[in-house]
């Protein structure tokens, strides 16, 4: 018989989980183009939660030294253990791309309870409270999504989450039917938000997490006025204990220069960083305690990734010039 680890207990039972040593389970995936933001999500979530945790990274593309750069960024390798899960040769983000990954946790992830996390994420507090949340019964604890809180169909209004923090009962999930759901996102190949709006489809009903949790769109979105969005508890990013920080790598130069959206929403480790961003400074001390170095030639790959933008965009302008009759 197949032993998992990660177990939940019964509610009546007097020991906890920790008790029997089995701790937090924590959950990435990431490829080459997030592993420096892994580097700073693993190292931080360690840093600041005590005692025994877990930690599974799928897979996506690293590479060898990629993986052993990540088994470095432990700062207490004592009670901490980093294990490389492989996607299965039918996982659908083999088929749709990484973006799709959080949908083949369910098949592959060897425990009953998991906290996933995205890779573009900054732990500031410790993780054993988020841990611990009551899932009411529920399969899935997540966060409002500060961008779109009822979503962004607007032909149907319903509470919508961000999926960079999932707290996730994977036995209950896996009763619901995990086929049914990598098959939900198959046919939802196309959306928006990828991923996110096949499990927003799927968990319809959901505990609601603090924006504490994950703080999105600081800096930008985030203070926009908006009717969904006070509905939220804002406040609750003031101090948060764990920044998620959304927007693409490399925004396009159409992003950037967007009118509705300044400063426009990126990564700290893209060639704009994050502009107005209140934590990218944390993110860059964080980064320090790794063992990546911050490139020498930085700013000449900036440059270079400016002018591709440029190039890019005038690419499209000329494009869209020519089809206009």
């Amino acid at each position: 018989m197949d032993m998992r680890i990660g177990f939940l207990l019964n509610d009546k039972h007097s020991l906890s989980s920790e008790e029997f040593g089995y701790g937090i389970n924590l959950a990435f995936t990431v490829d080459s183009s997030f592993s420096i933001a892994a580097a700073v999500a693993i190292r931080t979530a360690v840093e600041h939660t005590p005692g025994r945790i877990s930690i599974y990274v799928v897979d996506c593309g690293l590479t060898e030294d990629e993986k052993g750069t990540l088994r470095q960024c432990l700062p207490r390798p004592y009670d901490v253990t980093l294990s490389f899960l492989p996607l299965p040769e039918n996982s659908i983000s083999r088929e749709l791309g990484p973006v799709w990954a959080k949908l083949d946790l369910f098949e592959i992830l060897p425990v009953e309870r998991v906290l996933y996390l995205d890779a573009d994420i900054l732990v500031r507090d410790n993780l054993a409270p988020l841990w611990k949340t009551d899932l009411q019964d529920q399969a899935l604890g997540a966060v409002p999504d500060v961008g779109h809180p009822m979503g962004h169909n607007t032909s149907e209004k319903r509470p919508y989450f961000n999926a960079g923090v999932l707290l996730m009962d994977l036995t209950k999930i896996r009763e619901m039917g995990v086929v049914e759901l990598l098959e939900k996102g198959t046919k939802m190949r196309n959306a928006k938000f990828h991923g996110q709006d096949a499990l927003n489809d799927y968990f319809k009903d959901w505990v609601p997490l603090s924006l504490r949790w994950n703080a999105q769109g600081l800096g930008t979105y985030a203070s926009y006025p908006s009717i969904d969005r006070e509905l939220l508890n804002l406040e609750d990013m003031n101090d948060p204990a764990i920044v998620h920080f959304t927007g693409p790598v490399n925004p396009s130069l159409v992003e950037v220069l967007n009118p509705y959206v300044q400063p426009t929403t990126a990564k700290p480790w893209g060639y704009l960083g994050s502009p107005g961003h209140p934590f990218s400074g944390e993110w860059w001390n964080a980064l320090e305690k790794t063992p990546y170095e911050i490139p020498k030639d930085r700013i000449s790959k900036k440059r270079e990734i400016i002018e591709q933008k440029i190039s890019e965009a005038a690419k499209e302008f000329r494009k869209r010039a020519l089809e206009e009759p």
